[in-house]
């Protein structure tokens, strides 16, 4: 699971979808989750609908799953190893229990209730419950962060290269006299470590222990000079990201990854500031939070540099 969560929807009724529509979202928003719904009228029924995209749940109305499109599903959940949760629901409860237990073995991820706005949103907010819970791992946790933050750190050079490409001469050497005082620093900073750790009663443990610092930090510092040519230079509105963007992004994400890449399987918690976080439910959407915030923040660079010089 990624930021969104994914819903394939089969209803033919506009204002009862509309209605529950806007309540599962609310209930996605709680997990700091963007809602991502497909919907279907049941006539544009198709397998591939199933089988050839990852849905995170499946909401059907049990009338459009009667007859050649119920043998479908069946086939298709029975013959093709879907694993995708699939709720189905209907104002002729007793009907469908009926159906279902004719037509279907217990197949595991398949729920069922009642067409009632109450008792049906219910269901929904329980079973995504246990869809987000299921996937809030410590493994998940840390691939999700990893791999976004990968993404971001990609898309953060391309705005260096971007902005390298469009910037004046003078907008350049400015550029440029940071990049050298960062690859000065790193040469002092190495040199400083390596005597450092010769000195150290145990290069070895001294050394493997040390923190190395990342690339992401060098381009940050070199964003912090960008955005001021940016503001008033080009003029990119106030709004478009913190003007201390580095520490927006260490404190957002990258403090996180760097924490969650190097922890072991089975421990319940991380060393954040000074504190030690616990690896929880509120943490996933914590994290899911701040990697959306982010990914919007540099998706507002990203347009400004491509339009607006």
């Amino acid at each position: 699971m990624n930021t969104s969560f994914r819903i394939l929807w089969f209803e033919d009724e506009p204002a009862w979808f509309n209605m529950e529509c806007l309540l599962v979202k609310s209930i996605l928003e709680t997990h700091y989750l963007t809602p991502d719904i497909t919907r279907r009228d049941g006539d544009d029924f198709s397998l591939s609908e199933l089988i050839g995209n990852d849905y995170d749940l499946i909401l059907m109305d049990y009338k459009l799953a009667e007859g050649a499109t119920g043998d479908t599903i069946v086939v298709a959940l029975r013959n093709s190893n879907i694993l995708t949760d699939i709720l189905f629901y209907s104002s002729e409860e007793q009907n469908m229990l009926s159906a279902i237990r004719k037509q279907m073995p217990p197949i595991d991820g398949v729920y069922l209730t009642k067409r009632d706005y109450t008792i049906f949103t219910d269901k929904v907010e329980k079973i995504i419950q246990k869809i987000v819970r299921r996937s809030e791992d410590i493994v998940n946790l840390r691939g999700f962060v990893l791999d976004n933050t990968s993404g971001f750190e990609v898309r953060i050079r391309e705005i260096l290269n971007i902005c390298w490409r469009n910037f004046d001469q003078t907008q350049k050497e400015r550029l440029s006299q940071k990049l050298t005082a960062l690859l000065d620093n790193k040469k002092s900073h190495v040199k400083k470590t390596v005597e450092t750790a010769k000195a150290a009663e145990c290069c070895f443990s001294h050394a493997n222990n040390d923190d190395y610092t990342l690339g992401i930090a060098d381009r940050l510092d070199i964003v912090q000079v960008i955005l001021p040519i940016l503001s008033t230079e080009y003029h990119m509105p106030g709004d478009t990201c913190p003007s201390d963007f580095k520490q927006y992004y260490i404190d957002k994400v990258n403090m996180y990854r760097n924490r969650l890449g190097h922890i072991a399987l089975g421990e319940k918690v991380i060393h954040i500031k000074g504190h030690d976080v616990e690896i929880n439910q509120d943490m996933h959407r914590l994290l899911r939070k701040n990697i959306s915030e982010v990914d919007a923040t540099i998706s507002k660079i990203e347009t400004f540099i491509t339009t607006a010089i």
